[in-house]
């Protein structure tokens, strides 16, 4: 088992940080939707772009409703303190974007937007499935793994797009493949050290009682 998946483990185990780090996830689905809206031009918009723009929203829609039903109110909207390091999981986002950016230059919106989705979709290949397993014993089993097979769709899409532009090389996917890791490595570091605390202040407040 990798550290992150270690991490994600435990955040499973308290609903107060639960709920939280669902709505995170929610979060940058929805980020993802709107980084989409705004870097593409009008001229290039396909049915396909538009079906992922939709699908990222309800896939934020999707997460929000699992984050409302472990977090409740709590978690109703995108507040920082309704989130679990929001700032890090921004971090996480802009990084990658910025890495595509240095690699394919900012005159690319289109090849930046697959290359971002390329490695973020790489990223829920992994992330996905595994979070799935461990909510099906909570009740909350099913949305994930929808939600998976869609990106599965997405990142075959993004591939052949990519390699119809035959403007990526390898080396190229592999400077923001480090970063998305890097970035998403810091995010689980940050959510484990904010677990920490919370387990602190709890035993803390029962050793009181």
């Amino acid at each position: 088992m990798t550290e992150w998946q270690k991490i994600l483990t435990e955040v499973v185990k308290r609903p107060e940080i639960h709920g939280r780090f669902l709505n995170t996830l929610s979060l940058l689905e929805y980020i993802g939707a709107r980084k989409i809206m705004k870097s593409q031009d009008e001229a290039r918009i396909t049915p396909t772009t538009l079906a992922h723009m939709t699908e990222e929203i309800r896939h934020a829609q999707i997460i929000k409703k699992l984050a409302l039903k472990v977090g409740g109110d709590a978690v109703k909207t995108y507040a920082e303190e309704s989130l679990m390091c929001g700032l890090e999981a921004r971090a996480y986002i802009q990084a990658i974007d910025h890495a595509a950016a240095s690699v394919v230059g900012p005159k690319s919106s289109w090849v930046n937007y697959l290359l971002t989705t390329l490695v973020i979709e790489e990223r829920a290949q992994e992330l996905y499935p595994f979070y799935d397993e461990l909510l099906i014993p909570r009740g909350l089993g099913g949305p994930l793994k929808a939600i998976f097979r869609e990106e599965e769709g997405h990142l075959e899409q993004v591939i052949e797009a990519l390699q119809e532009t035959g403007k990526i090389t390898k080396t190229q996917i592999e400077i923001v493949r480090q970063q998305e890791s890097m970035y998403f490595t810091s995010f689980f570091v940050a959510v484990e050290k904010k677990l920490k605390v919370i387990q602190e202040n709890s035993l803390e407040e029962t050793t009181h009682h």
